[in-house]
């Protein structure tokens, strides 16, 4: 299958469940051509910034153009933005991480879905709802790796509600792979002067979920591109790079691409690789065994 060859629309979902309002939800999905539903295919939910359109970081991210062969779903959050976000409603009002878990439910309904190789990736606030699912005890079960660049993760006191301090995931290890630059304006690497409140430290960030993962932290760091890029990885029991953090020098707010995008100006221009295959590459070395998946 060539590396374009989709067929892409717009689709609408009535979603509700039990646990939140009736609501109509706008989600970008790309099918391959060649899909006709015999054989399960994987999926990755593709988890926009905060005003991004999803067509936009469909752009971004190139998933929908990519080898990767499944389905590759764009959601678009209420407003443009998801929960996780200081701005956004508490979720008594509006719960995202609930509709990710319906709108699933609905593409594994409506497509045959590989259940043990459900992804998915963010940017921005999108990283931060990437960051509330692998904490929350259904979608951790049922997503099998996730990916996050310039993830928006918020401490409790920038939020309406606690949200982030809450980390319950269902199994163990969750398989993380996150991008930040140093120089990032939006989300400050420290977090403690992110303009609209604190967010995690991204270090701290990483080193929680490194012990909540494995309880250890030992990790290894390897220099790219002339020591521009740290990459810090941790390993599962198995060896498995089961948590994978690159540090990106003077990289501002964005997803990493060599490509200029419209957004330069917070993510000051093209940076030194492209994100979208190390994501795929990540995403290709794991998959939940058949009884942890959810149908």
């Amino acid at each position: 299958m060539a590396s374009s060859d989709t067929v892409s629309r717009l689709i609408n979902y009535d979603v509700h469940s039990e646990y939140m309002r009736p609501s109509q939800r706008h989600t970008l999905l790309h099918v391959p051509s060649d899909y006709h539903g015999q054989s399960a295919v994987p999926l990755i939910l593709g988890l926009h910034g905060k005003e991004q359109p999803p067509a936009e970081f469909d752009d971004h991210t190139q998933f929908s153009k990519s080898s990767f062969g499944g389905i590759v779903v764009y959601p678009e959050g209420i407003k443009l933005q998801w929960t996780g976000d200081p701005e956004s409603p508490p979720r008594k009002e509006v719960d995202d991480i609930t509709f990710i878990n319906v709108l699933i439910d609905h593409l594994q309904r409506d497509y045959n879905i590989d259940a043990s190789r459900i992804y998915v990736a963010g940017f921005s606030n999108g990283g931060g709802l990437a960051a509330l699912l692998a904490g929350d005890p259904k979608a951790s079960g049922r997503i099998a790796a996730f990916a996050m660049s310039s993830a928006a993760v918020y401490e409790d006191e920038a939020l309406k509600e606690p949200l982030f301090s809450h980390c319950h995931p269902s199994r163990l290890p969750v398989s993380i792979l996150e991008f930040h630059g140093d120089s990032d304006p939006v989300i400050h690497y420290d977090g403690k002067t992110t303009p609209d409140g604190p967010s995690y430290p991204v270090w701290q960030w990483v080193m929680e979920w490194a012990k909540r993962n494995t309880g250890k932290t030992d990790n290894t760091r390897t220099l790219l591109y002339d020591g521009k890029v740290e990459k810090y990885a941790f390993h599962s029991d198995d060896a498995r790079e089961v948590l994978v953090h690159y540090y990106v020098h003077g990289f501002g707010h964005g997803w990493p691409t060599k490509r200029p995008l419209n957004n330069d100006e917070q993510r000051h221009g093209p940076t030194y690789f492209d994100g979208t295959p190390i994501v795929l590459d990540f995403f290709s070395r794991f998959t939940l065994p058949a009884d942890d998946s959810r149908q």
